[in-house]
């Protein structure tokens, strides 16, 4: 058992001595120098900040790479020596007008990696770069749906909202002189039923509508995306209708209503849509002034809620009356009533006599009407000078309530103060 222990140290210092012996060998040999190639290594143009603020921007050789041949020691290659800790430097800082340049480089080493030491045998040390006035500009900014995206039946795309509208774009003047107009692309693998909100990146364009290399032209702008909403409703054909007042013998049942259109496509919220089977024109019409037909010009108004998608902003109403008899009665004014008349006026009825026509679905009840059952009253409520002049008169017919006059009148009077 002891010679076992005694045997185990003995391997342990043997192990030992090797590994410093070795140490001294491999930190020997280490101290060699050596060549190392590195491929592909970005040149860092530093003091950029410093054109930006001068209104100048690298152009031309802006991203571009070298390949370097270094004589280094051994044991500074052995410590990472690579693409990681070496970085090619170009100073533009100082740099005030634009040109043409040619300027050394400097390598700059980073972490294990001491710049001592190493020798720089590269057959070309010189960067050559374009330093270019820079300019900027405002564009639009506009949104679409990709090629191929569909729209759900019974469903419509609004109006895009795009914050911010515009953005700024610079670089160089020729370049920023391409561009026409920012674009932001909604897409979806299924047809739309529901609005769309969300930032999406931005692409330049040019007036034919292509799209601009940002990366190629050294474009830059201020924003990389913008926020986009794309309203998505629900649409419903709808028709319209138009409300009637009974009058003049005539009733709804008296009264054939055309309207074109006769049904119009609004878009709206499911809620807004829930229940809209019609919509009524903003005017109600008094049968009592239709002779015959009539055609009316009213305009479609909706409800806040809702959108007109058929673009039709009015509606031609004719309305016809038929199943009605007809006739015409000689009134004498003399006992007209007076109503509404000013303070400190007096008016006298100049007007004798005039026709009313009455009208009803009886006839035989319209051919016993007497001029005694109608009764004449002027308005002067309108009234501000004295003189003659003429104002609306309204007739009634007493006695009867399946007939009623048909038109309006008015009469002519004379107005003097007292």
């Amino acid at each position: 058992m002891r010679k076992i222990k005694e045997s185990k140290w003995t391997y342990v210092i043997l192990s030992v001595l090797v590994a410093v012996i070795l140490w001294l060998y491999v930190g020997a040999d280490l101290d060699v120098e050596t060549t190392v190639e590195l491929h592909n290594i970005p040149v860092v143009f530093e003091g950029e900040e410093d054109l930006a603020d001068r209104g100048l921007m690298i152009t031309e050789g802006a991203n571009q790479t070298v390949d370097l041949k270094l004589r280094v020691k051994r044991n500074t290659a052995f410590f990472k020596f690579n693409n990681d800790t070496v970085s090619v430097v170009v100073d533009v800082s100082k740099i005030e007008e634009p040109s043409e340049y040619t300027t050394a480089y400097r390598l700059v080493t980073s972490g294990t990696v001491s710049s001592s030491g190493i020798t720089d045998l590269s057959e070309e040390r010189n960067i050559t770069f374009t330093v270019s006035r820079r300019t900027e500009r405002n564009v639009e900014v506009q949104g679409r749906l990709a090629p191929g995206v569909e729209v759900a039946e019974g469903y419509q795309v609004g109006e895009f909202s795009i914050v911010p509208g515009t953005i700024t774009v610079s670089g160089e003047a020729s370049t920023v002189n391409q561009v026409d107009h920012a674009l932001v692309t909604v897409t979806s693998e299924e047809p739309l039923s529901e609005s769309y909100s969300g930032d999406l990146p931005i692409q330049l364009l040019d007036v034919d509508g292509n799209v601009l290399d940002m990366a190629a032209l050294h474009l830059e702008t201020d924003v990389d995306t913008v926020q986009v909403t794309l309203p998505v409703v629900q649409t419903k054909e709808v028709k319209l209708k138009v409300d009637l007042k009974a009058g003049g013998g005539a009733t709804v049942d008296h009264a054939q209503v055309d309207i074109e259109p006769e049904t119009i496509t609004v878009a709206g919220s499911a809620d807004a849509l829930s229940g809209l089977n019609e919509i009524t024109l903003p005017k109600v019409i008094d049968l009592s002034q239709i002779y015959t037909q009539e055609e009316y010009t009213i305009p479609i108004q909706l409800d806040s809620e809702l959108t007109n998608v058929s673009g039709v902003t009015q509606a031609t109403v004719t309305i016809k009356i038929s199943g009605l008899t007809t006739r015409t009665l000689e009134v004498e004014t003399g006992s007209i009533e007076q109503i509404n008349v000013p303070e400190g006026y007096t008016a006298d009825v100049v007007t004798q006599t005039f026709q009313v026509q009455i009208r009803g679905e009886d006839a035989d009840a319209v051919a016993a009407v007497i001029p005694s059952q109608l009764r004449v009253v002027a308005d002067l409520s309108g009234v501000t000078a004295t003189g003659s002049q003429t104002v609306p008169a309204q007739v009634y017919l007493d006695g009867s309530s399946d007939m009623g006059v048909v038109g309006s009148y008015r009469v002519s009077v004379s107005v003097r103060r007292g």
